[in-house]
């Protein structure tokens, strides 16, 4: 684990054990818990994937792995907390959301997948590779055009190399908000 997201896993573990959520965390897994039941507006859902992020405030929410998102088929909680920039303990927002999955599916409609895989495929780690890399993430993300949800390619000169997908700040408040209904923890 990365010492600066550390603060963000006892984030989750405090979310999952305030609410009783089942842990299902792995460090790449798709959810980080199950909600036992949820209600959103008048309804009631039950066993419901959770992914949580914790977030400084005014920055994106990087949401991971741009082909699992892809891959999502079923309805989830995006439960994200905005903290203060100076205390990272301090959570100043608090965002459940039940996602629709229709709705979700629209924002990862995309020809290209075949594209950024061959990308990853085809660069190496190595500094020689950097010039490259640049103008294959800006072909990336000019295929992916414009859209709430956007590419983040990261890579670096050890083993990583990956396409995540991440919600600029104005566009989660002005567009994913607006969007999803807000949700609460029933038990």
């Amino acid at each position: 684990m990365v010492a600066r997201q550390a603060h963000g896993f006892e984030n989750e573990s405090k979310i999952i054990k305030d609410n009783n959520l089942i842990d299902v965390r792995g460090y790449t897994d798709k959810w980080d818990a199950r909600a036992p039941c949820v209600r959103s507006g008048d309804r009631l859902y039950y066993n419901m994937p959770d992914q949580i992020k914790t977030i400084r405030q005014g920055g994106s929410v990087d949401m991971g792995d741009v082909f699992r998102h892809a891959e999502t088929d079923e309805n989830f909680i995006l439960h994200v907390d905005f903290y203060d920039k100076k205390d990272n303990t301090n959570i100043l927002e608090s965002h459940i959301l039940y996602v629709d999955i229709e709705k979700w599916k629209e924002f990862f409609k995309f020809n290209g997948y075949k594209f950024l895989r061959e990308c990853l495929a085809g660069i190496s780690n190595e500094y020689s590779d950097d010039a490259r890399w640049k103008q294959m993430m800006n072909e990336m993300k000019s295929r992916w055009g414009t859209r709430p949800v956007h590419l983040a390619p990261k890579r670096d000169h050890k083993k990583q190399k990956r396409i995540q997908c991440t919600i600029p700040n104005t566009k989660f408040y002005n567009e994913i908000l607006p969007m999803f209904a807000k949700a609460e923890y029933v038990w």
